[in-house]
């Protein structure tokens, strides 16, 4: 009994960490579709005669990466992403979570499967409650930044640099609540540190984020 109710709390925490945002993630060997007429994108197989389909796949090594492929079995795209989402209006957002970049799929004119870099602006409104924090904001590769007390402060970490992170992450492990890469949630007042395997190196450097006390 007390091991069903331990799994019972682990799914239920697992889930609610998965739907922090109202977005539908995009599975591998999943179809979904755009509408040429209201310029949306659906999940799922609706008006097949209307819409443009396209199929996801993940290529597998140590990229991983999405491809996307037309309905009759061609490559539409081979993006720089690892995670896609579709907003609740109908939007694809593309993370290219080496980079820490965010971008929006569309289709154009020509049936062809789309990206553009999303601005600042547009990502603040994707992440109304987010603050950004950017990677030319650190000096030496540190940064602060303040907390209230007893807040979650999410934070979104995005690269405006040349910098590349692939197999970065963050420690500790609990701030990261969605598998957008940049994107964590903050309760405790300490360093973390956003590093490849523990790397501090010419080639990986780390990054050390402190969080300190305000009351502002």
């Amino acid at each position: 009994m007390k091991k069903t109710l331990i799994l019972s709390a682990i799914m239920l925490l697992t889930t609610l960490g998965a739907c922090a945002y109202d977005f539908t993630p995009v599975n591998d060997n999943q179809i979904i579709q755009y509408s040429p007429v209201l310029k949306t994108w659906s999940d799922g197989i609706m008006n097949p005669d209307e819409n443009i389909a396209f199929m996801k796949k993940m290529t597998f090594g140590t990229g991983g990466y999405s491809e996307f492929y037309n309905s009759d079995g061609t490559k539409a795209v081979l993006t720089g992403s690892n995670f896609e989402f579709i907003t609740l209006d109908g939007r694809l957002i593309a993370c290219h979570n080496a980079e820490l970049k965010l971008f929006e799929m569309t289709v154009d004119e020509d049936g062809k499967l789309t990206e553009k870099e999303l601005t600042e602006e547009q990502i603040k409104n994707l992440f109304p409650n987010v603050e950004i924090i950017k990677t030319s904001q650190f000096k030496d590769r540190k940064l602060s930044i303040a907390k209230k007390p007893f807040e979650k402060k999410e934070v979104l970490l995005l690269n405006d640099t040349n910098g590349y992170f692939h197999k970065y992450s963050f420690k500790p492990r609990s701030i990261k609540k969605t598998p957008i890469a940049g994107l964590i949630e903050i309760e405790r007042y300490e360093q973390i540190k956003f590093s490849h395997y523990q790397d501090d190196n010419e080639r990986f450097p780390a990054y050390t984020i402190s969080v300190r006390f305000t009351l502002r």
